[in-house]
């Protein structure tokens, strides 16, 4: 009889550890489900400012820097509303697409203005009018940032420059929602135009320090 309570208990024993087996590899994909979730952009949100699917541009250079040049307060500037404002966006560029691999020297970024200017525009208040929408505010948006290459004596032996620029009416009477997307996809705009300028630049002025 005990040969046989030890045979019965074998089988339950087996299911058990299946259980267990299944219940572990369910907790695993919920897991991975859930950090898929996390990761995930929202649905219908525009993708964020980035640079890391370009390949990166290596200068014979010992480091890089970044200066930028402070700016008069202006009560038109509303790059603080942006999800990146432009200057950060100068500076995840510089990040993500810059690299310095030599001996000594070293590559100066100068941001000599990023600003996001908001202009009201006027509108026609006549009872007419009233049912329309018109174009309310003006976004203009500015990069103006010079590449330098330093030697170890603090000389300049070249710099490379591009002025970037990108404009856009907006509607009355949008959303909160409607204005961060209009804002991020000029952005995004901006910084496609500055990124295919400064990197024309850089070749042309640059090519003796890039490897």
């Amino acid at each position: 009889m005990t040969g046989k309570a030890t045979a019965a208990r074998r089988p339950a024993g087996r299911g058990g550890i299946v259980r267990a087996g299944l219940a572990a590899s369910l907790l695993l994909i919920v897991a991975a489900i859930g950090v898929g979730c996390e990761t995930a952009p929202p649905p219908g949100q525009p993708d964020p400012l980035s640079f890391t699917n370009l390949p990166p541009l290596v200068f014979d250079l010992g480091r890089i820097e970044v200066v930028e040049r402070p700016a008069a307060p202006d009560p038109a500037d509303v790059g603080h509303l942006f999800a990146t404002p432009p200057a950060a966006g100068v500076r995840q560029w510089v990040q993500e697409r810059l690299r310095a691999s030599g001996a000594e020297g070293l590559l100066r970024v100068t941001i000599e203005e990023a600003s996001a200017k908001a202009t009201p525009l006027a509108t026609n208040a006549e009872f007419e009018d009233l049912f329309t929408e018109e174009q309310a505010e003006r976004l203009d948006l500015r990069l103006r940032v010079t590449v330098a290459a330093i030697d170890a004596a603090g000389e300049e032996r070249g710099h490379a420059s591009a002025d970037t620029q990108r404009s856009r009416t907006l509607r009355e009477g949008l959303t909160l929602a409607e204005r961060d997307r209009i804002y991020h996809e000029l952005l995004l705009a901006l910084f496609d135009d500055y990124n295919a300028s400064q990197v024309q630049a850089m070749r042309q002025y640059l090519h003796l320090y890039l490897r």
